[in-house]
């Protein structure tokens, strides 16, 4: 069984459904089916250093299949694993394999609260590639339970009080 987001919260400020995704490491796949297909905004914390560039794509090719309309990368190397995002995004002969303007931040100079709360507030995405905005909202952490707790405990206190 793949691993899927689970929905933990309901943003009334965004109006986003928002869910965590705890993947083991980068090997792990995953699905999601909830988001109907439908552009989500994606948070990612991960440590990218040492990840083969390869196994980066792959999981940026994932979340591009999925619907990310909107990335945001956290953690050591995040700057590369955007980079890499951006690269997925406009493809090996552009323009011809250019997906749209697909928005990306990397949030290496903030703490994870600070990165989270971005997510939460400042994620919209370019109304030429996701016209309909992102009804969801998924927040992902790669290989540290530690992160997933405290990302969960701040979407939790922020939507709480929205």
């Amino acid at each position: 069984m793949l691993p899927t987001p689970n929905r933990i919260a309901h943003d009334v400020t965004t109006g986003r459904e928002i869910s965590l995704l705890t993947l083991d490491g980068m090997q792990t796949s995953f699905g999601w089916r909830e988001n109907g297909g439908q552009k989500f905004a994606c948070f990612c914390a991960m440590d990218a250093s040492g990840v083969p560039t390869e196994e980066l794509s792959t999981f940026c090719a994932r979340l591009i299949g999925l619907g990310c309309g909107y990335f945001c990368a956290w953690g050591p190397d995040c700057e590369r694993l955007h980079d890499i995002m951006d690269a997925e995004v406009i493809g090996d002969n552009p323009p011809e394999t250019d997906l749209g303007c697909l928005m990306t931040t990397w949030h290496a100079r903030e703490s994870l609260g600070e990165a989270v709360n971005f997510f939460l507030t400042c994620t919209v995405p370019d109304a030429g590639y996701a016209p309909n905005g992102c009804a969801y909202g998924v927040a992902i952490a790669v290989a540290c339970a530690a992160w997933a707790a405290e990302i969960e405990e701040h979407i939790l206190a922020a939507t709480a009080t929205a």
